[in-house]
């Protein structure tokens, strides 16, 4: 997974990118090597704010995060991305079930 860090009126030290590595290989499990996620922190006055976004293939997962802690938010962002892919991937179980629940009635034959 390619991971670009942002910081807007914020400065990424070497901690705060070692965590973002560590806590991103939480995802490694749901995606593979193309996928790409972006991670911006942003500071503003006493508050600080974490933006997760996920590109894989054609779903995109998003995490908005206001906080007064970076490390909690991200972890916290974290936490609501892998909610969203067990969410979707619930859906996409429950579809795949009702379509093979499906009797598909058979035509009688006609005898001569």
């Amino acid at each position: 997974m390619k991971v670009i860090l942002t910081g807007k009126q914020i400065d990424i030290t070497d901690a705060i990118k070692g965590f973002v590595d560590k806590k991103i290989q939480k995802l490694d499990k749901f995606f593979d090597s193309s996928t790409i996620a972006e991670v911006t922190f942003s500071a503003k006055k006493e508050k600080q704010k974490v933006d997760l976004k996920i590109e894989h293939k054609s779903k995109m997962y998003i995490a908005n995060i206001d906080t007064h802690d970076i490390y909690g938010g991200f972890e916290e962002a974290i936490e609501i991305v892998i909610r969203q892919i067990r969410k979707e991937k619930a859906k996409l179980e429950k579809t795949r079930r009702e379509n093979i629940n499906i009797v598909v009635e058979e035509e009688p034959l006609e005898q001569e």
